[in-house]
């Protein structure tokens, strides 16, 4: 169902709770997908409701993928806490914090960059975001080829070097093999800032963990934990499945993020 479809179910104790939090992904959620990672910036719509937010919420958290430097640069609000490589770092008292045990595979992650390089078909980018990699194949010739073809190879570079491979749109990635993702730190957001009620948008195979994480989380009354799924034309199925609600398009998460505001801000009138 769409999120207009639970403004008055599932949605209605984000409005209602006392202690409320909104945890969103960027890329394909608050930014557009472009062909260049680099040219990703969230929407001027999105982030000024976002900002408006965090005045209202008990929390407002950016988590993605990036490196949270970059995240933190490109999203570039005051008073968000910032979860970057997949919750590998915070954005802490304006300097990056990582998990330690990401440190002890600094090496493996530099040994597995220089094996990729090595073996990357035309067109293919390989990002270094310090705590993970990522291979991007959005721009090469023929990219359900290189799917095909190229993961295999990633997988057995991964295996060697005690990494784990991950798959998104259009991307692979490589972090350590620590039982840490977006659905844990979602988790830990929620217990940290003690949250009676809570939501999670992403539109990306890694933001599938985080939306089982709030099904969960509702489901053992730890916390009114909402998933929501951001749908476009390739979103990953397991997306659609665990999702709780839609919402369309990054158009459609700003509509969301509207009504969430105008809402919160009439509850308390």
């Amino acid at each position: 169902m769409t999120w207009r479809d639970a403004t008055e179910t599932l949605l209605k104790p984000l409005i209602t709770s006392e202690r409320v939090g909104l945890i969103t992904d960027m890329d394909g959620t608050l930014a557009p997908i472009v062909p260049n990672p680099d040219d990703a910036y969230p929407t001027e719509r999105s982030k000024k409701l976002l900002a408006q937010l965090s005045e209202h919420l008990t929390l407002v958290a950016a988590v993605s993928g990036r490196a949270v430097a970059d995240l933190h640069e490109r999203v570039n609000l005051p008073g968000l806490v910032y979860s970057g490589n997949h919750g590998l770092e915070r954005w802490e008292n304006d300097k990056v914090v990582v998990a330690p045990m990401v440190l002890e595979y600094e090496n493996a992650l530099q040994k597995a960059k220089a094996a990729v390089t090595d073996i990357a078909p035309e067109g293919v980018m390989i990002e270094d975001k310090g705590a993970t990699l990522s291979v991007h194949y959005r721009n090469a010739a023929i990219p359900a080829e290189i799917n095909l073809l190229f993961e295999p190879k990633l997988r057995d570079i991964a295996d060697k070097h005690n990494l784990r491979l991950f798959s998104g749109r259009k991307v692979f990635e490589l972090r350590p093999p620590l039982d840490i993702d977006k659905g844990t730190v979602f988790k830990q957001l929620i217990e940290e800032n003690n949250l009676d009620a809570a939501i999670y948008i992403g539109d990306d195979t890694t933001d599938a963990d985080a939306l089982k994480m709030a099904r969960q989380l509702r489901d053992d009354k730890q916390c009114h934990a909402v998933g929501m799924g951001v749908q476009s034309d390739d979103t990953p199925s397991v997306v659609l499945i665990s999702a709780d609600c839609l919402a369309d398009g990054v158009e459609g998460v700003e509509d969301f993020l509207e009504w969430f505001l105008k809402s919160v801000m009439a509850s308390v009138i």
